[in-house]
């Protein structure tokens, strides 16, 4: 008698299973810079379900990287018009408005991508943060800048890019670089003594502009008059900690 042998059948992948694997795949394309061949696998996946952010968000990706700016961005559109609180859709929108040079709306979408991020998404906040600050500087926000670079660095202290950003654009003082040291000196000494001003008046802050530009001037009679005829020479070879204790020494208000 012959036995009687059960058929194995064939396993057939689930569309979970075969979403992952088109994914890897477009992923491998991308990484081999085969664009046409990951928009080719994106574009039939998202055939199968004209609503999967996901995909649509990494089809847009490619679009940017080609340069292809609108695709990308009438896509990453359908994505917040299904998610509006999508964050890496807003993150990859707001590359996008950098780009092209719109960069008060791409910081509103770097911000609110930071927002609605997990908390646990610390690579992906960091991006964010770092793309902000890019944004940032772009506006003349340059302060508000390097404190987007310093905190994309909490959340990931390997992230070069803001590292380059923090030392290409940060001077010794933690303030906005400027074209010579010893602007920097005098930027650093102005902003010391003004703040020493608000402290002796027990302000928070300027009364006007008036107000401001009257002290400004009084600080830069001072620094024409007691730092530059002394100091300037030695300037360039102290270090911070020296120079902020010679500049909290130097009279400006009576």
């Amino acid at each position: 008698m012959k036995p009687n042998l059960l058929r194995a059948g064939k396993h057939i992948p689930d569309y979970k299973e075969g979403r992952m694997a088109a994914l890897r795949l477009a992923s491998e394309f991308v990484f081999d810079m085969k664009y046409d061949e990951a928009k080719e696998v994106l574009t039939k996946l998202l055939d199968l379900n004209l609503e999967d952010t996901e995909v649509m968000t990494l089809l847009a990706n490619v679009h940017f990287i080609e340069g292809n700016n609108v695709e990308a961005e009438q896509l990453l559109d359908k994505v917040l018009y299904l998610d509006p609180n999508n964050p890496q859709a807003l993150y990859e929108l707001g590359a996008i408005i950098h780009d092209n040079g719109e960069f008060d709306r791409a910081i509103i979408m770097f911000e609110k991508a930071i927002e609605y991020y997990k908390k646990d998404e610390k690579l992906e906040i960091a991006a964010a943060y770092q793309n902000l600050g890019c944004s940032l500087w772009e506006a003349r926000r340059k302060d508000d800048a390097l404190n987007a670079w310093k905190t994309c660095l909490k959340y990931n202290p390997k992230q070069k890019h803001a590292r380059e950003n923090l030392n290409e654009f940060m001077n010794e003082y933690g303030m906005p670089k400027s074209l010579m040291g010893i602007m920097d000196d005098y930027l650093a000494f102005t902003d010391l003594k003004m703040k020493e001003y608000l402290s002796l008046k027990g302000k928070d802050g300027f009364d006007d502009n008036e107000d401001a530009s009257y002290i400004l001037k009084k600080c830069g009679v001072a620094w024409n008059s007691q730092v530059l005829p002394e100091f300037k020479d030695k300037l360039e070879t102290m270090k911070v900690k020296g120079k902020l204790k010679l500049f909290k020494k130097i009279k400006v208000f009576d």
